[in-house]
């Protein structure tokens, strides 16, 4: 072939290689004499090109060069180094594989594009962290069930066409596992994950290569990835979904695994990336070696929420210290341990259970969980005892063997009406927790619709029914669905119930009572002993303001989470105050009008609002304090 192009040199950075108008710019990190660029057509047969880089093209160890006049079919591009074909670690797009085919990573090939993408002026919602609801999901699992009714099964597209179904359910944040491209099958063994790491993966001891189904490893992390994507431009199908829900006033945030082989400075420019590129809200970095000042204080990322387990409420630093408040978020796995604690009935509970409901920061807002992606799910958590990780193929070593779990009397499905009601009142029971906690409550795709995984703690590498999402479950479990949109909706309404800056437990505004104090057998006063597993939580409504600009109501939340039923004294309201039951994980129990005490059944939360009674006066109420839980 009559090759007619030339080169001559460019700028170092930004690494990698992007068509640039008629041209072709390359950058490439190499230590030897022997690199250059790999430029191949999509048409079957053609001739690949390979052109190498001048050592004059040098700066340091990185080499890079403008090609020009290259003929236009040349679209796909690569590296090569001594000879071996590299893949372009930069790449803004890769060609699609079948999802689960094996391959080598010498195979991966860059697309060169340039094109423009129509925002439609949608505009990053830039929602308070104080009212969030976070939806964690997997872009494949959560669509590709034959059940989901998605036209685009198992892609960003099939995410997409959820987007309504999320939002009615009281969904407004979106937070994808890894979505940037990554080889999930590749066929050498040599860099398996080893299992012991936080997020989970493969053993050391095996040479038999596993699917990777979360994606939890290093990838080429400047793409979408190709096999989520329905047709063959996935940056534009990934844009697609960002668009989408910024129209409808949602966020979505992205999980990015970080081992120690990606540097700080990489990974910077790797989250400056998306957000320029495709406008994404947020990131939970997965990493335990990167300086988060150096992140935080970045001014691209200066309005982008940033979740790491690693931050800490302290007086802020920095470039951006008004900002920094607005934006930063903890999430780590203490708050799931002291739900499921509780909710079993574990003895020396209440503190934790207490710190987790009033948990709160001025600088860091926190994410609570009851479930995630490597532990058990809601429904597992009352139906097993034991993980069952067989499947795997880990000899049931691999997930954590502590799921702080009770099966309520039987392993595994039961039939008994006794169990399957206890399950049932036992997922409301948590869910309820969750959402009465202050923070951000974080659901796991599936779990609102009593998704099982039959045990398996982490599924690390089942692409199949075990880790999809059924959505048959929805119209088999509706009751706990619409619980869950119900409670997602009561806290909502009620502001009291997510502040956007911590609890006293003070009344610092002289309103006669505190905003947040907890109770036990005396009002004002937790009992010390461990076996108790009974709380009282009054929550002051002056203390916050709803939509209207009205103060919030009067709350008062009793838990039980003994096997035996509790009389708990109910604190004592003005003249023309009431109290009523307004939401409840037994059945009927809206049914009840308590005055002075309220029996709670065994493993049983009430919810009380401050009612007025017809033709009081609207005051603000005050409480004696001489009786309480």
């Amino acid at each position: 072939m009559n090759n007619t192009f030339t080169t001559r040199p460019s700028t170092p950075y930004p690494l990698g290689i992007r068509r640039q108008g008629r041209a072709i710019r390359a950058s490439f990190v190499s230590r030897g004499a022997d690199c250059g660029v790999v430029l191949k057509s999509a048409r079957p047969g053609s001739e690949e090109l390979r052109i190498p880089f001048d050592e004059t093209y040098r700066c340091g160890s990185v080499y890079s060069m403008l090609i020009e006049n290259v003929p236009g079919e040349y679209t796909l591009a690569a590296f090569y180094e001594e000879g071996e074909t590299v893949p372009d670690k930069n790449g803004a797009q890769f060609v699609k594989h079948a999802y689960g085919e094996e391959f080598c990573a010498a195979q991966m090939e860059s697309i060169l594009t340039e094109r423009d993408y129509d925002w439609e002026n949608s505009r990053r919602p830039y929602i308070p962290l104080s009212q969030m609801v976070v939806y964690g999901l997997h872009v494949r699992g959560f669509t590709r069930h034959s059940s989901s009714g998605c036209k685009h099964k198992g892609t960003f597209a099939g995410v997409a066409e959820k987007l309504d179904y999320l939002q009615e359910l009281g969904v407004t944040t979106l937070l994808l596992q890894p979505a940037y491209e990554f080889i999930e099958a590749e066929k050498s063994a040599a860099d398996a994950h080893p299992v012991g790491t936080p997020y989970g993966g493969y053993s050391p001891e095996k040479t038999e290569k596993k699917l990777n189904y979360w994606g939890y490893q290093e990838g080429f992390y400047y793409a979408p990835k190709a096999s989520y994507a329905a047709g063959k431009d996935a940056s534009a199908e990934f844009k697609d979904l960002v668009r989408a829900c910024h129209v409808r006033g949602m966020e979505l945030w992205m999980q990015f695994y970080f081992p120690r082989t990606v540097n700080e400075r990489e990974i910077l420019s790797i989250l400056e990336h998306w957000t320029l590129e495709y406008r994404v809200d947020g990131f939970q970095i997965m990493a335990d070696h990167v300086n988060m000042e150096l992140v935080t204080n970045a001014p691209l990322l200066s309005d982008v929420r940033l979740i790491y387990y690693g931050f800490e409420d302290r007086p802020l630093s920095g470039r951006n210290q008004q900002s920094l408040a607005k934006r930063l978020c903890a999430f780590n796995e203490n708050p799931m341990i002291a739900y499921r604690r509780f909710l079993k009935g574990d003895e020396h509970t209440l503190d934790d259970m207490m710190e987790v409901l009033k948990r709160n920061g001025r600088s860091v807002a926190y994410m609570n969980s009851v479930a995630d992606y490597n532990s058990f799910r809601v429904n597992d958590l009352v139906s097993y005892d034991y993980k069952h990780n067989e499947d795997n193929g880990e000899d049931n070593r691999d997930g954590s063997g502590y799921n702080h779990s009770w099966n309520c009397g039987e392993e595994g499905p039961s039939r008994k009406k006794a169990v399957t009601a206890l399950r049932e009142k036992q997922k409301k029971n948590i869910f309820t927790m969750l959402a009465l906690s202050q923070g951000i409550p974080y659901l796991f795709m599936g779990d609102e619709m009593s998704k099982t995984q039959k045990g398996n703690n982490n599924p690390y590498n089942q692409d199949n029914e075990t880790a999809w999402v059924n959505w048959r479950d929805l119209k088999k479990n509706g009751e706990l669905y619409q619980f869950v949109k119900e409670l997602l909706a009561f806290r909502r309404a009620h502001p009291i119930l997510h502040m956007d800056q911590p609890l006293t437990g003070a009344d610092v505004k002289g309103l006669g009572y505190p905003d947040i104090s907890f109770h036990g057998l005396e009002a004002y006063m937790t009992s010390s002993e461990p076996y108790r597993r009974e709380l009282g939580v009054l929550l002051n409504g002056a203390y916050a303001k709803t939509e209207e600009g009205k103060p919030d109501s009067l709350l008062f939340l009793a838990f039980n989470m003994h096997w035996q039923a509790h009389e708990c004294a109910l604190p004592l309201l003005r003249k023309g105050l009431r109290w009523q039951v307004v939401l409840a994980t037994e059945k009927h129990a809206e049914d009840h009008e308590p005055e002075r005490t309220l029996t709670v059944p065994a493993r049983t939360i009430y919810v009380l609002e401050a009612v007025k009674e017809p033709g009081a006066a609207e005051e603000i109420p005050e409480i004696d304090d001489r009786t309480g839980f």
